[in-house]
């Protein structure tokens, strides 16, 4: 399948609004950046490698562009796991932030219960053609732990120039516990 790279998986949906999304996707996508309590709920959703919205208000066709009857959402993700288990994640953890961008596109049954939610996004889901991925191996839990371990290695190194064997011996154990759960 193009959409599947090693563990992880792409997925691209793309559905009509209505006018009232005009006036409230904005919001809904401010609140979404600047708003700590909705950032820390989709920080529990780890296994997110990227996920993006954008308006699609035309489509590039010679000159000026084919002009949309309505604007479209566009929604491209990136995640480890299945597509079931992507979107059970969404419906359970971050139900409101769905009902607020996709509740101004035609035809949304909402996130819960999660079947109907589901069958929506098949309907409006399109094939990937290309996908890659850096780390296929890997989870984003996997590539940010790694980062961890590499930054206190980095710190380490800095520090360990003109120390004695002994004090090489504690930073080394120090740093070996702080990424413990890492390794």
């Amino acid at each position: 399948m193009a959409n599947v790279e090693g563990r992880a998986t792409a997925i691209t949906v793309m559905t009509p609004y209505k006018w009232t999304g005009r006036l409230l996707l904005p919001i809904v996508f401010w609140v979404g950046r600047n708003v700590a309590a909705t950032l820390e709920k989709l920080q529990q959703l780890s296994f997110i490698h990227y996920a993006r919205w954008v308006v699609v208000k035309k489509f590039p066709d010679g000159a000026g562009g084919e002009k949309l009857h309505h604007p479209y959402l566009l929604f491209e993700s990136n995640f480890n796991g299945l597509w079931d288990q992507y979107i059970d994640a969404f419906s359970e953890v971050v139900p409101s932030r769905m009902k607020g961008i996709w509740g101004t596109s035609y035809g949304f049954p909402g996130p819960i219960p999660v079947e109907p939610f589901k069958a929506y996004i098949r309907v409006n889901e399109y094939p990937v053609n290309h996908y890659w991925n850096a780390y296929p191996g890997a989870t984003t839990t996997e590539i940010i732990a790694a980062d961890r371990v590499r930054q206190a290695l980095d710190e380490l190194r800095a520090r360990a120039e003109g120390m004695d064997p002994a004090a090489f011996k504690a930073a080394y154990e120090d740093m070996l516990t702080a990424v413990q759960r890492d390794l």
